[in-house]
């Protein structure tokens, strides 16, 4: 049960050549990996004695291995899995963890594997060509981890330069796919979006980031196919991580900046990147949804949490958005698809509240709108609900709180 749970999660990428029920006899560690994620699956066994019991097993037996001077492939995958989702049988996710294992598998690796020697192996069926594209495999999607929670939460990959440029060997296989491509091209798009947020250069202009177009260009082969949603994504964090970033150095502008030249700052600036903002958050959240069927409803943490962050932007700049009704209805679908614990959840409900709020408020202020009352010439009713009212009051915790920033979600103290 926990295997088939971990089977569902994890079908979205190829990283491992074995069936998670085949792994019995090849490793304790990875089969012990596979059934803690698993868990994740089975929200009535999540937290149970037996879930904890386990973790403590694992988390020992990967400590111990992480020790080691060497590491197998087994154990680099299983760390793998530990980077993508949160293992922990509490909810209190750390998502320092991530990016920290993430790198410690990335130096295992760099330490154990030449790159070289698997381009060899690339050239027909052995069992040596299997595992070398499986090492690549598993390679790329370390990378891919390690970006994005460098990306979320400020701290710069460990992984040097010339090892990103490894990546790009996965599609000298003569038997890669359209998801190693996806892959591929996500360690792409992600190691441009950090040379772009660790560069002291950030459009104030308008909301045009050329460097990301140009390689969504690049990428428009595989871009609207139907198995790409995880690229386009992709794309959305990434333009709305972007907008974001602009934002806050208009709100903030460094104290060097020419004084008359802050001064001239106004709402008009601001105003191409909270649009883009919006509608980057809006279609996040739409793609969000429709790669829950993808992976049973449990999201990776990266995924997760840009959601959540999507929903704070919308809530931040609720009153720009065109339909905040539309809006919140988008919110209150992408709830149900986000953990309980964390968090991710208590920070999304948070966000989903301070919107509720604000359209209750523009709703009570318009003569127009009796609520409750208003019927259509059909006969439904229109407006507001009076147990909706009570329910969305019921409902206001923390609101004066200051909206989290993205490195806020990806630490531990926010809500």
């Amino acid at each position: 049960m926990l295997l088939d749970g971990f089977s569902k999660i994890s079908s979205r990428w190829l990283f491992m050549s074995t069936k998670p029920k085949e792994i019995y006899s090849r490793s304790s560690l990875l089969l012990g990996t596979c059934m803690l994620a698993g868990f994740h699956s089975i929200p009535s066994m999540h937290g149970s004695e037996t879930h904890h019991s386990l973790y403590q097993h694992i988390h020992g037996l990967l400590g111990r291995r992480n020790l080691a001077s060497t590491a197998s492939l087994d154990t680099i995958q299983a760390m793998l899995i530990f980077s993508m989702w949160d293992l922990r049988p509490t909810r209190e996710y750390d998502h320092g963890n991530s990016w920290m294992v993430s790198g410690m598998a990335a130096m295992h690796v760099v330490m154990t594997t030449r790159f070289d020697n698997l381009l060899c192996a690339n050239s027909d069926d052995s069992p040596q060509h299997s595992q070398a594209q499986e090492y690549m495999r598993t390679w790329n999607l370390i990378c891919l981890c390690q970006l994005q929670f460098s990306v979320g939460s400020g701290r710069p990959p460990v992984i040097a330069k010339q090892y990103f440029d490894q990546c790009a060997n996965i599609l000298d296989f003569p038997s890669y796919n359209s998801r190693d491509q996806l892959v591929f091209a996500g360690v792409e798009l992600y190691r441009t979006l950090w040379d772009l947020i660790s560069s002291n250069v950030v459009p104030q202009e308008s909301a045009t980031w050329p460097e990301i177009d140009r390689l969504r260009k690049s990428h428009s082969h595989i871009y609207k196919l139907d198995s790409s949603e995880p690229l386009r994504f992709a794309y959305s964090c990434t333009y709305l991580i972007l907008a974001r970033r602009s934002l806050q150095c208009l709100n903030h502008p460094p104290i060097d900046n020419n004084p008359e030249a802050i001064g001239l700052i106004t709402a008009d600036h601001k105003l191409p990147f909270i649009e883009e903002a919006i509608s980057s958050s809006e279609d996040l959240l739409k793609i969000f949804l429709s790669m829950s069927d993808l992976t049973t409803y449990i999201h990776p943490a990266y995924e997760t949490l840009l959601s959540s962050f999507a929903m704070v932007t919308l809530a931040e700049f609720v009153s720009y958005i065109p339909d905040v009704s539309k809006a919140l209805t988008l919110m209150e679908n992408t709830i149900s698809h986000i953990q309980h614990g964390g968090k991710a959840e208590p920070v999304s409900r948070w966000s989903l509240n301070i919107v509720r709020q604000h359209l209750l408020g523009t709703s009570t202020q318009e003569s127009s709108v009796q609520v409750g009352t208003d019927n259509n010439s059909d006969g439904t009713t229109t407006g507001i609900t009076d147990e909706a009212l009570k329910s969305w009051e019921e409902g206001y915790l923390n609101l004066d709180q200051e909206f989290p920033s993205l490195q806020d979600m990806f630490s531990l103290d926010v809500v």
